[in-house]
């Protein structure tokens, strides 16, 4: 753990053909390499243009993918060359498709009659009594013509011509139009009907006089029609079985993997080299997953080769991960800059809690980070924010809105709301600080530390006079110091034009006091915010007490609910708006190359470690 990232390194592993597909795979389950060809090193291409049987899998997959089993390992060891690979499985799929075509269309077709069935199903178990005779609007003609339409709910035609007979009802998902008449009028209204999203509902010939009647046989029907669509299925499965086609989609899927991550990498005649970045920086990770997976290989890991740059890793613990995002959300720090994820765990926890504070709304937060924490990291956040936003419910006194239960430690904010903003305030001077030695700190990594202690060290000292000045006269003799240390500092730092440089500094400092100022005073907003919660559960626990016994508990714990839900996303903004805002402009500019890892293959690890894909022979 530390407060400055950490450059990966720079790794080469040299394994066989053989065993490359498994040793990318262990490379990339361990999230720790970034992979980066060196450009020069061997001309050898590993891999031949796999781009056209990649494509063509793709374009089979556009009409048959819905009816493919998931991809996993193959159970047959793979050719060592992946165009043969890729090959072979491409023939099994197009076997599969030939003999699953027929098999496909009747599933199509079992799938529309069933369709057809239940929305005729919906349409009389809803019509009551308007439906006439089923058997005579099934004989309507030649003349006359029955038409059935399913329609989005609350949708009618617009225009009706002069129909025989013309019926409208509506069920909970949908409305039914019934329309006989003659053929032309019945074509005309069905073109309209289509416009508004309708489907006709085809009416069988089989369908008796009677409503009930038609949904006992529809009800037979479907189930006859069901265990025929469970014996296509079983058909289709058993195919997809003895052709191995889950092998087939997970052969294809890991060659596409390596040929859209690894088309790079060269190697010789025997042995592929791959190289690029890891986060690993002993190496023993990478090691422990290539042995436990037993495949040959030579690892190096070496320092960046000329002309590259080193992308760079946050080294934090599991706890503080989550509060990388404030950093990310500009970029990643630099090599000799500061990574404030650590401080930004003790700060951002406090800064809630100190706008959330109650005990009942933050052990909430606390049982929802815990409970969503696992599935969404960033959640993990609400653990220590609940927390400290139950230590502020007991100073400020607050129990789910009321202040009737706990004594408040401290003072309860509406009581004394100078006080709650100067608190506000006085925090904002003291993360402002932190700003300000970090850019310090950041100063002595670059090598420019003289620079800082004869020139900016000025900011810092005219910075706290300027804050004690409102309490002590003396403080403005500080400040002047500091203005004073800032400006010749600059002067006898530069080269030549000191005079100017002079000039510059003073026109620097003036401007970096005031926006000192301005962000030390933006900081009031957490107390702002802190009073509006405690004047918004105040206003609840009145309304509360005005709606009676019952509905005293059903207003509290909606108002309670609306508190958590609004004011927490609110807070969370503000304390967000200040870190990025106020805090780091003070030392975080963000210009370093992120580290990103090679995704793994979207086939089970246990399955995929089995394969052994591998380039040319």
């Amino acid at each position: 753990m530390t407060l400055r990232p950490i450059a990966a390194r720079w790794f080469e592993l040299v394994t066989v053909h053989k065993d490359l597909a498994r040793s990318m795979e262990c490379l990339a389950r361990t999230g720790a390499v970034e992979l980066e060809a060196q450009s020069g090193a061997a001309q050898r291409q590993l891999f031949p243009d796999l781009d056209a049987p990649i494509k063509a899998h793709n374009d089979l997959a556009r009409r048959f993918q819905s009816y493919w089993p998931p991809a996993a390992a193959s159970d047959k060891t793979p050719s060592a060359n992946l165009g043969e690979t890729l090959s072979s499985a491409g023939q099994r799929l197009e076997t599969w498709a030939e003999r699953a075509d027929p098999i496909i269309t009747a599933i199509e077709r079992l799938t529309r009659e069933i369709a057809d069935l239940d929305q005729l199903h919906e349409a009389l178990v809803h019509a009551g009594t308007v439906l006439p005779d089923l058997k005579l609007l099934v004989g309507a003609g030649p003349r006359l013509r029955a038409l059935l339409v399913r329609m989005p709910p609350r949708m009618k035609p617009r225009e009706i011509p002069a129909l025989a007979l013309f019926k409208a009802w509506d069920s909970p998902s949908a409305s039914f139009v019934l329309a006989v008449g003659r053929c032309a009028d019945i074509d005309t209204i069905e073109a309209e009907l289509a416009g508004l999203k309708g489907r006709v509902i085809p009416l069988p010939a089989w369908l008796p006089s009677t409503a009930d009647g038609a949904v006992a046989e529809i009800a037979e029907r479907r189930a006859r029609l069901a265990l025929e669509m469970q014996a296509q299925q079983d058909a289709l499965a058993t195919l997809s079985g003895q052709l191995q086609i889950a092998g087939a989609l997970g052969d294809i899927a890991l060659v596409a993997w390596l040929n859209r991550h690894a088309r790079d990498l060269r190697g010789s005649r025997r042995l592929a080299w791959v190289t690029g970045w890891t986060s690993d920086t002993t190496g023993s990770r990478l090691r422990n997953a290539l042995d436990q997976e037993g495949v040959r290989y030579l690892l190096r890991l070496s320092d960046a080769p000329p002309g590259t740059e080193a992308p760079l890793v946050l080294n934090n613990p599991g706890w503080v991960r989550a509060f990388e995002i404030f950093a990310r959300m500009l970029g990643t720090p630099g090599r000799d800059e500061s990574d404030p994820s650590l401080i930004l765990a003790v700060i951002v926890p406090l800064i809630f809690g100190f706008m959330f504070g109650d005990v009942g709304q933050g052990l909430v937060v606390l049982a929802a980070g815990l409970a969503l924490g696992g599935r969404i990291p960033l959640l993990r956040m609400l653990v220590p924010g609940g927390i400290v936003a139950m230590v502020f419910g007991l100073l400020f006194g607050s129990v789910f809105c009321r202040e009737d239960i706990v004594p408040a430690l401290w003072l309860r904010p509406l009581n004394d709301p100078i006080a709650i903003l100067m608190a506000a305030v006085a925090a904002g001077a003291c993360i402002l600080a932190v700003g300000l030695v970090l850019d310090a700190v950041q100063a002595h990594w670059r090598g420019d530390a003289r620079h800082w202690w004869g020139h900016r060290a000025g900011l810092p000292l005219a910075y706290a006079g300027l804050l004690v000045a409102p309490l002590r006269p003396a403080g403005l003799a500080v400040a002047a110091l500091g203005v004073a240390w800032f400006v010749l500092g600059a002067s006898a730092l530069a080269p030549d034009h000191r005079l100017a440089s002079g000039l510059r500094a003073a026109a620097e400092v003036v401007e970096e006091c005031l926006r000192l100022l301005v962000n030390t005073v933006s900081f009031a907003r957490l107390g702002a915010f802190a009073l509006a919660h405690a004047g918004l559960s105040a206003a609840i626990v009145d309304v509360a007490a005005a709606a009676g016994d019952v509905g005293y508990w059903v207003v509290l714990a909606l108002g309670n609910v609306v508190v958590i839900a609004i004011e927490g996303l609110v807070v969370s903004i503000q304390a967000t708006r200040l870190m990025l805002f106020e805090f780091f402009i003070r030392f975080l500019t963000a210009r370093g190359r992120e580290f990103k890892p090679l995704p793994p293959p979207e086939i089970p690890a246990i399955q995929l470690s089995k394969a052994t894909l591998g380039g040319p022979s």
